[in-house]
C-alpha cells in the first residue's frame, strides 16, 4: 500500500510539473503585446494627352500653283504657294512631348496623259522623274497661330506639358530649272505640266515622343 501511494505521489507531481510546462510555452506563444495595421499607398499616374486640331484627312491650298514667268537667267526660277496650316499639335498632358514631322519624298502626281521618254527625247514627253523633280515641299513651325513668322522646321520640336502648341504650316515650291533641264528645255517641261498634271499633293504625317518624367529627374528617389 506505502508503494502505491508513493508512486501515485510520482504520477501527480510529474503530471504537475508538465502542466506548468505547458502554460510556460502557451503564455509566450499567445501571451505577448502585439500591434499592426494594414493601409493603402496610392500615385497618380502622369497623363500623356498630345492632339491634333487639324484635320490632316485632305488639306488643300487655297489657291493655285504656276511656274515662274521670269525669262531664264542663269538661276533656278521658282514659284511658291501660301503658308498651309496642315497641323496644329497640343499638348494638355502632364509630361513634355518632342514633335517630329515628315513629308513624302517625293508627291504623288495626278495627270490627264502618260509621262513619256524625257523632254529631250523626240516626243519631248517627260518622265515622270523630271515632273517630281520640279516640286518641293517645306514646313514651319510656330507656338503661336502665325504663318509668316514662323520658322523653317529642321529637327524636332519640344511643346511644353499642360500649355504648350505647335502650329505647323506646309509650303509648296515649283522650281523650273532643276535637274538637267535649264532653260529652254525647262520651259518645254513647265508647260507640259501646266497642260497634263491636275494636282501634285504630299503625304504629311507626325510623331509625339514623351520628353520628361514626373517626378523630376534627381527628385523621384
Amino acid at each position: 500500500m506505502t508503494q502505491r501511494r508513493s508512486a501515485a505521489s510520482k504520477l501527480l507531481f510529474l503530471v504537475i510539473v508538465l502542466t506548468l510546462i505547458s502554460c510556460c510555452f502557451l503564455g509566450n506563444t499567445f501571451a505577448r503585446y502585439t500591434s499592426g495595421e494594414t493601409g493603402k499607398a496610392t500615385v497618380a499616374v502622369a497623363e500623356w494627352n498630345v492632339t491634333n486640331e487639324t484635320d490632316m484627312t485632305d488639306l488643300n491650298f487655297s489657291d493655285m500653283l504656276s511656274p515662274s514667268m521670269a525669262v531664264y537667267a542663269g538661276t533656278n526660277r521658282t514659284n511658291k504657294t501660301e503658308r498651309l496650316l496642315v497641323a496644329t499639335i497640343r499638348n494638355t498632358g502632364d509630361v513634355d512631348a518632342l514633335v517630329t514631322l515628315t513629308t513624302g519624298a517625293t508627291p504623288t502626281i495626278t495627270t490627264s496623259a502618260s509621262f513619256g521618254a524625257g523632254i529631250t527625247a523626240a516626243a519631248q514627253v517627260p518622265t515622270e522623274a523630271e515632273v517630281k523633280e520640279v516640286f518641293g515641299i517645306k514646313l514651319y513651325t510656330n507656338t503661336t497661330d502665325n504663318a509668316g513668322g514662323a520658322e523653317a522646321y529642321t529637327t524636332p520640336k519640344k511643346v511644353l506639358a499642360e500649355t504648350g502648341v505647335l502650329y505647323v504650316y506646309a509650303e509648296v515650291t515649283w522650281t523650273s530649272d532643276v535637274g538637267d533641264l535649264t532653260g529652254v528645255n525647262a520651259d518645254k517641261r513647265d508647260t507640259w505640266i501646266g497642260e497634263n498634271v491636275t494636282s501634285v499633293s504630299y503625304t504629311l504625317s507626325y510623331t509625339a515622343e514623351q520628353n520628361s518624367v514626373r517626378p523630376p529627374q534627381g527628385q523621384g528617389n
